[in-house]
């Protein structure tokens, strides 16, 4: 598939899963995800859910506010927090949207955010979505992660197997 234009950058490449024959799964691209839509829905998600593991592989998910901007979901958190501590031995992680019937999961991995013009424009763009200002000026309180995307999975409901595909960055 050709990488499509979304807000101005270069989205990336559509794949379509592999269906067993005896599925008889029609192939039907008019169909499938866009990743403009993909990318809109991921804007303007306001709770979004994150999935990491501790060292020992205990897995823990929690809710939470973010931003998607750029192929890229900025979030804050406690660094003492459970998926701050998580993050900052394993960066692999598990984000998606609460809408199971127009479902996006996030497959990626996480690093902190700490330029400063970056969290200036993020501290505006929290402002604006959540009508909250957060405060980043001490890094033992709160911390930015940045989640850079390696799959994304979409599809919708209720017939997901004609919708479904993933995003390859």
């Amino acid at each position: 598939m050709a990488k499509q234009q979304a807000r101005g950058r270069t989205a990336p490449r559509r794949v379509r899963p592999k269906f067993p024959e005896k599925w008889k799964v029609p192939n039907e691209p008019d169909k499938w995800i866009s990743w403009e839509h993909a990318d809109g829905k991921l804007a303007g998600e306001t709770v979004y859910w994150i999935s990491t593991a501790s060292p020992q592989g205990k897995p823990h998910s929690a809710p939470i506010w973010g931003i998607w901007k750029h192929n890229s979901l900025y979030f804050e958190t406690d660094p003492r927090s459970a998926k701050g501590r998580n993050l900052s031995s394993n960066p692999r992680l598990v984000v998606h949207v609460q809408d199971g019937n127009d479902t996006v999961i996030v497959e990626g991995t996480a690093r902190r955010e700490k330029s400063a013009r970056v969290l200036s424009l993020l501290l505006k763009e929290y402002s604006r979505k959540y009508n909250y200002t957060p405060d980043w000026s001490n890094e033992l309180d709160q911390i930015v992660f940045k989640v850079e995307p390696k799959i994304v999975h979409a599809w919708k409901a209720p017939r997901m197997h004609r919708s479904i595909v993933k995003f390859v960055f």
